[in-house]
């Protein structure tokens, strides 16, 4: 009797505890799982029946993994990103938008400096257009064309400078014949791009007809578009149509979409990697990327009539999803072009690209390499002429 009232003793007390961590903890199942699998291995010595102690000694062992699994999980989160920020980048930066969720404060410049533990990765600047595009080259009058850019941190520049960044060395290494519009931005996916164009926000902003519209993605855009990324919670969110494409359909957070139980459960490490935000992609959120990217193309050129819709992918086939993500992208005849093609050797030695063994986005000569190709190949510059042909379509 003294057992078992012992026994229940300590199960109301882990009852109460457990409460406390989930009120207080960072990391409350962890710690949850591991007072439950103590209780676990407690209740085994203190239980005096044979199928009592095999019950708890099962019980225990399932703790035990599932504990150790969750602090692996969360070890490997805590070394995954080692750096850290400073600047302005870090206080007056980011800003609400009812339309994309988030995006720059507008007319503003912002330091950015990354480190790694003492030692500086980069340090930057941002500087912010009225329109909260980053700043383009000025362009010469008449321009040739009107170049559209949208992406994530990539396409924006993170880590380079305004003059650095890819999409504002296209107009110099075409003497500022066109107009550039930089509409990336840190974090972005397609269904950023797909609801500026929509909406009539690109139309608002550009000054002249669009002759070129270009995204530049990664794999993990899938994610993104799909509503998988913790700090885009008030993106637009774009579902499939039964009969074909996509159609807007609100926002990441709505409750019907992001109802409180799953807030709750992502904070479990173990759910999150195999159920939740951190999952490979599933073949529905990769339609729908490849969905979103095609209605882009189709708007552009249903609405500009003439100009062409380029997508430049780095491709990585070491990613899980890579294959499927190809071959989805491919299938919707995009005029595409992968970054394997672009910087040759980029499969064999990423790093040689990056900015740095701690930051993978591309370094300055990357971009600089990135620009020379869509100068060329995209936008048909050659030597001191400009031509209005785009050699790709």
């Amino acid at each position: 009797m003294k057992q078992k009232i012992l026994l229940l003793f300590l199960f109301v007390l882990a009852g109460g505890a457990t409460i406390a961590i989930f009120q207080r903890a960072e990391q409350p199942f962890l710690w949850s799982l591991l007072l439950w699998t103590i209780i676990a291995f407690a209740s085994v010595a203190l239980a005096r029946s044979t199928p009592a102690k095999a019950v708890f000694v099962n019980f225990a062992a399932a703790l035990f993994v599932l504990t150790a699994f969750e602090g692996y999980l969360w070890l490997r989160q805590l070394n995954a990103d080692p750096t850290r920020m400073q600047g302005g980048y870090t206080v007056d930066y980011f800003d609400a938008d009812e339309l994309l969720g988030y995006g720059p404060a507008k007319d503003h410049v912002v330091t950015s400096e990354k480190y790694y533990g003492n030692d500086l990765i980069y340090s930057v600047q941002y500087a912010i257009d009225g329109n909260g595009l980053r700043v383009a080259p000025p362009s010469k009058k008449p321009v040739v064309g009107c170049v559209l850019f949208f992406g994530g941190s990539v396409t924006f520049g993170e880590g380079v400078e305004d003059d650095q960044a890819m999409p504002y060395q296209v107009g110099i290494l075409t003497d500022n014949r066109y107009q550039i519009y930089n509409f990336a931005f840190h974090g972005y996916g397609p269904h950023q791009m797909l609801v500026a164009l929509e909406s009539g926000r690109v139309d608002e902003i550009t000054e002249c007809m669009p002759s070129h519209v270009i995204y530049q993605a990664i794999i993990s855009h899938v994610e993104r578009a799909a509503g998988r990324a913790i700090w885009d919670k008030q993106g637009p969110r774009y579902i499939l149509n039964q009969g074909g494409g996509v159609k807007l359909a609100g926002r990441f957070n709505d409750a019907a979409f992001d109802p409180l139980w799953k807030g709750w459960l992502g904070r479990w490490l173990t759910y999150d990697t195999l159920f939740g935000r951190q999952r490979t992609a599933s073949a529905e959120e990769v339609r729908l990327y490849a969905e979103i990217i095609n209605a882009a193309r189709m708007f552009t050129k249903q609405h500009y009539p003439g100009s062409g819709f380029h997508l430049l992918i780095w491709d990585n086939d070491e990613l899980a999803s890579h294959d499927q993500v190809m071959e989805a992208l491919q299938a919707k005849d995009l005029q595409l072009h992968r970054i394997s093609d672009v910087l040759p050797g980029y499969l064999v030695d990423k790093a040689q690209f990056e900015l740095s063994i701690y930051d993978h986005h591309p370094a300055a000569t990357t971009h600089k390499a990135i620009a020379q190709y869509v100068a060329q190949r995209i936008l048909g510059y050659a030597d001191d002429a400009v031509s209005t042909k785009d050699v790709d379509q």
